[in-house]
């Protein structure tokens, strides 16, 4: 089944724009939205797996994905 998109719209910093696109290229990612995603499930992985350290952000970010 395809992943759903919903729009969203973000203003940030010229600044802030050169860093993500630094990391984009850092990470081999040439597409905004993908990388944007990718940010905030990791972001959840690691809240998830703050409150219980057997859980590796890694591990959390495999279960945030079934």
């Amino acid at each position: 089944m395809a992943e759903e998109f919903v729009q969203i719209n973000v203003n940030v910093t010229a600044s802030d724009a050169a860093d993500v696109d630094r990391m984009m290229t850092d990470d081999a990612i040439d597409n905004r939205s993908a990388f944007i995603r990718r940010l905030i499930r990791q972001e959840k992985a690691r809240r998830i797996s703050q409150p219980n350290p057997l859980i590796s952000v890694e591990q959390a970010m495999e279960l945030g994905t079934e």
